[in-house]
């Protein structure tokens, strides 16, 4: 594979990415707040953000989607899902949690410790499921403007 090659496949699977992360949105608010809304949501976060994460390719090492194609009035919210989903769904930071550790002997000499955390609800952004939905709308349309001319400067490989 070629590195235009390379470029244009990963290109190819970001779009497929955030198709399915519209897909289970839509589904999310279609949805009667069942229990699989809370995981679905998460994982559609999770879906978003892998074109904007690393992604490791033979001929050009690392590929990722820089912040470009959002739209201006959606940086802060992609923001925010990024760092989302970088300290919380796909990792647990520690520093998010601000935990404070208290420990304490019993009259009989047993240490006995107690943990008190920030509780993190992994669904706070679900407020903000029709934003996101419009971010990754106007994402998709500008990427598929792109696709189209990195697809006309990939050289013909087929014989006919």
């Amino acid at each position: 594979m070629t590195s235009q090659e390379e470029r244009y496949v990963h290109y190819v699977s970001s779009i497929d990415n955030l198709n399915d992360a519209w897909r289970i949105l839509e589904r999310v608010k279609e949805s009667d707040d069942g229990p699989l809304v809370g995981p679905a949501f998460m994982f559609a976060l999770i879906e978003y953000a892998k074109p904007y994460k690393s992604s490791r390719g033979d001929v050009l090492g690392t590929h990722r989607l820089d912040s470009q194609l959002i739209p201006d009035q959606y940086i802060d919210l992609h923001t925010k899902i990024i760092d989302f989903r970088d300290t919380i769904l796909a990792h647990s930071d520690l520093t998010v949690k601000e935990s404070q550790i208290y420990v304490l002997e019993t009259q009989a000499g047993i240490k006995t410790s107690s943990i008190i955390q920030t509780i993190i609800d992994p669904t706070e952004l679900l407020s903000q499921i029709d934003k996101i939905v419009d971010l990754i709308e106007a994402s998709l349309e500008s990427m598929y403007t792109e696709l189209k001319k990195l697809e006309q400067d990939l050289p013909l490989n087929y014989p006919r």
